[in-house]
């Protein structure tokens, strides 16, 4: 009996694990974007449609997004022969994340959302606002998993090697 119970209740933690049901528009909004990256480029979102997407909500006074981002960054040019892209959208202005980008030595694509890009973000179940916000999107654009606040060590690895 409680091992009955016990598998109950880890399948039920599992479950609210995984995404709630998105509306398609959610991720038809997301590849419809173009945004300013680091250097003032406009890059339309829809580039990355037909890969595994992951998409880090982050912002430069935020010190959870800002430990994350190393590993970010190496997860991108581990896994971007595999079809993956991971890009950071930043809540600010386009000067603040070049800055933000030199000052780190970052790579990965990083673009300029505004405040503007936290309703991107609540599209995918951010309702709260949480900073940092990672959400992973399969190559046909449905999401498969989000994360609310900074993603541990190891926890991107493992999603993107599990969505393959």
């Amino acid at each position: 009996m409680v091992g009955a119970l016990a598998a109950i209740a880890i399948a039920a933690w599992y479950r609210a694990q995984l995404p709630g049901p998105i509306d398609a528009q959610a991720s038809r909004g997301l590849y419809g974007l173009t945004l300013d990256d680091a250097d003032g480029h406009a890059q339309s979102l829809s580039q990355w449609r037909g890969q595994l997407l992951v998409v880090n909500f982050w912002a430069t006074w935020c010190a959870p997004c800002v430990s994350e981002m190393p590993e970010l960054d190496r997860l991108q040019r581990e896994f971007s022969s595999r079809e993956v892209a991971i890009i950071g959208i930043g809540v600010e202005s386009q000067a603040r994340v070049r800055q933000f980008r030199d000052q780190l030595g970052l790579h990965m694509t990083l673009l300029a959302g505004g405040y503007d890009s936290l309703s991107v973000a609540r599209s995918f179940g951010d309702e709260q606002g949480v900073l940092p916000y990672t959400a992973l999107l399969s190559a046909d654009g449905r999401l498969l998993r989000t994360h609310a606040g900074a993603l541990r060590p190891g926890q991107l690895r493992a999603w993107l090697e599990g969505a393959r």
